[in-house]
């Protein structure tokens, strides 16, 4: 919970984001996010380092490691940045084709009235590389 001023420490913190207090400590050794110090050495985060935290998160969703996130943050070049992204989404476009792919054969495998699966055409159909089947 932030404190009145807003701050708050390592362990609100991870509590707000829903992370363990080690992984924003990880993400603090891997440069990502790097909370200044109390006089105590306590770290503190703002609110602005939560939105910074959120996006952290939001980005390994996407698959992005922590090297990709650091230097996402570090870097003003927006040509470097549309690169990722665009690379990312395509990535995760492929992926979830593949998903509705595997979603399909296995919707169609529950209505196939074959007594094995390779001697139904249609399952054999899923079975060739690129082919999207809508059976």
């Amino acid at each position: 919970m932030p404190h009145a001023d807003g701050l708050r420490r390592i362990g609100d913190a991870a509590a707000e984001l829903g992370v363990a207090a080690h992984v924003l400590r990880h993400w603090e050794d891997a440069g990502v996010l790097v909370p200044p110090r109390a006089p105590g050495g306590q770290r503190i985060y703002n609110g602005a380092l939560i939105v910074q935290a959120r996006l952290v998160q939001l980005c390994q969703r996407a698959g992005l490691s922590l090297a990709q996130i650091k230097d996402l943050f570090d870097t003003r070049s927006r040509a470097r940045r549309v690169a990722l992204f665009a690379d990312k989404q395509a990535e995760l476009r492929a992926h979830v084709d593949d998903l509705t792919r595997t979603i399909d054969f296995l919707g169609h495998v529950l209505r196939c009235t074959h007594p094995i699966v390779d001697e139904c055409p249609d399952c054999v159909e899923f079975s060739r590389p690129g082919t999207s089947q809508s059976v």
